[in-house]
């Protein structure tokens, strides 16, 4: 019974290994593309920054999410897309980014030109 106690033992020892090398190498993958993102972007070419981000956000960086969520905001290098911009913000600040979360925050709150629609004109109340 103890042979085949070890096999077990060193076939949940190598599928462990192999998770973490497979997230290790993951993780590698997006920071490249994090920073190949960010030097597109320096550099200007912003749809190439985004295909970039794109790839960091898919491998599960907070940053990469981040990084496309404003793209997506700003409609910079892609089209516009507020909805998709909350999944990637939300993601990100799911993940601990701390700007992700202020900017979600941000988009919770009205801003003054909102508050200056609200007003009532003070004419109308006679």
């Amino acid at each position: 019974m103890k042979p085949i106690t070890r096999i077990i033992r060193a076939s949940v020892f190598g599928f462990c290994t192999l998770l973490t090398l497979m997230t290790f190498s993951t993780q590698v993958v997006a920071i490249s593309d994090l920073q190949q993102g960010l030097k597109a972007q320096n550099d200007g070419d912003l749809a190439g920054a985004a295909n970039y981000f794109q790839t960091a956000a898919q491998a599960g960086s907070s940053e990469g999410q981040y990084q496309l969520g404003l793209l997506y905001a700003q409609g910079i290098g892609i089209k516009v897309d507020l909805a998709n911009a909350k999944i990637l913000m939300q993601k990100a600040a799911d993940q601990g980014h701390i700007l992700a979360s202020e900017w979600l925050g941000m988009q919770a709150v009205p801003t003054p030109s909102a508050w200056e629609e609200e007003e009532e004109d003070p004419e109308d109340d006679c």
